[in-house]
């Protein structure tokens, strides 16, 4: 699998994840979005048939950007690490 679609995968999983965090605001003024890949690590292959884990963790909000790190498992070994900024659009 391409690692562009493993580090998206990744990235969805933090959107969701920021999606989460606000639920129950009264007022969620719009979407998380990209702004920044801060690094990406490709560990190992991810072939047709693998069933991947996809992690997403906060490690800090500065202002409105949210700092986040993931991960992509195969068997339980890391197969792509990222780091990755978001912001709320909209």
């Amino acid at each position: 699998m391409p690692g562009v679609l493993l580090c998206e995968a990744v990235f969805q999983a933090g959107a969701l994840l920021i999606s989460e965090m606000l639920r129950g605001e009264q007022e969620i003024k719009g979407v998380p979005v990209l702004t920044r890949i801060l690094g990406a690590k490709f560990k190992r292959e991810v072939v047709p048939g693998d069933i991947i884990e996809i992690r997403a963790a906060l490690k800090e909000k500065l202002g409105p950007a949210w700092f986040m790190k993931g991960s992509v498992r195969v068997k339980g070994k890391v197969a792509v690490q990222v780091e990755f900024a978001c912001a709320l659009k909209g």
